[in-house]
């Protein structure tokens, strides 16, 4: 199926939750024929703006783009708080990412819609994907944290601190990445090679130290990771969605080699479904802001093809 939508060039639009709270987010439309579209999740302690670039590639390939600023990030803070949901738990997330996707089909006409999240992204993505993906044409995940059951003791202790009333206090839940990259130029070496990417990262003011999330966020987001890695949640994905995992080598969030990646990987290959990994040589967390960009953005958008065209991969 095929649809004309004029072009559009990212205007912002407000989706209103059941809870009442209004969810921000973009949207980018392609001139001429859509041939789909993809749904972005961002990560922590950023925000949908980031995507600008990898959305006018797709763009061009006639693919329309989504994506919210997630509750406690970006323009929804104003609303939710910086690094809060609002009031609601963990679940709201996902069910934001449903709400938006109705509003997607409803613009669209029910175009085959991919879902893609990055980093703390692709742990809502997977979890939506699991609970609500019965119609999605794919699953697209770029550094990802993987399957991480180590983090099941930090998440007991989050859920400590917030049960003594320490929820709403802000973490500095990114600092460690950067220690396998001491000495460092700064503490966000670890996500790119590209230093003009990382001081536009400093620069930002929704990013990094001024957009932390609480402990009460990262315990539910954490807690999240946990449980939709395992084989039981892995069950409730859709039989036969091709899943995309994009990771660097050197990306500390996906495990050392991106082991936890390839774990998560192997987990989604037993269950059934036609997995493609692609771990980048000295690459580092955000894949689509690497020196390799050009090849990580051509990698996805060959993938996204095979999609659409009916291809399993």
């Amino acid at each position: 199926m095929t649809t004309e939508v004029a072009a559009g060039s990212g205007e912002w639009r407000a989706l209103q939750a059941p809870d009442g709270m209004r969810v921000r987010y973009r949207r980018w439309l392609p001139g001429g024929e859509l041939r789909g579209s993809v749904q972005i999740v961002h990560g922590a302690s950023e925000h949908s703006t980031r995507y600008g670039r990898l959305a006018a590639a797709l763009t061009s390939r006639g693919l329309a783009v989504y994506a919210m600023d997630l509750r406690g990030h970006g323009r929804t803070a104003e609303g939710t708080g910086v690094g809060r949901f609002g009031g609601a738990g963990v679940t709201a997330l996902l069910d934001d990412v449903q709400g938006l996707h109705l509003v997607m089909d409803s613009a669209l006409g029910g175009v085959p819609r991919i879902l893609l999240g990055h980093s703390m992204g692709s742990i809502i993505a997977l979890a939506s994907a699991e609970r609500d993906g019965a119609d999605l044409a794919g699953l697209a995940l770029s550094g990802p944290i993987g399957s991480a059951p180590h983090l099941a003791d930090v998440v007991s202790a989050l859920e400590e601190a917030v049960h003594a009333g320490a929820g709403d206090h802000a973490l500095d839940a990114l600092g460690a990445f950067n220690e396998t990259f001491e000495p460092a130029r700064t503490k966000f070496d670890w996500l790119s090679r590209d230093p003009a990417e990382v001081d536009a990262y400093l620069a930002d003011p929704l990013c990094g130290d001024q957009m932390p999330l609480t402990a009460a966020y990262a315990a539910g987001v954490f807690g999240l990771a946990v449980r939709c890695a395992t084989p039981d949640a892995l069950a409730q994905l859709p039989d036969g969605l091709p899943v995309l995992l994009l990771s660097g080598r050197r990306d500390p969030v996906g495990g050392q080699d991106a082991a936890q990646v390839t774990a998560l990987a192997e987990l989604l290959r037993a269950r059934g479904l036609p997995v493609e990994q692609q771990v980048y040589t000295d690459a580092r967390h955000e894949v689509f802001n690497e020196t390799n960009r050009d090849e990580v953005v051509a990698d996805l958008c060959a993938w996204l093809d095979a999609r659409l065209a009916g291809v399993t991969a």
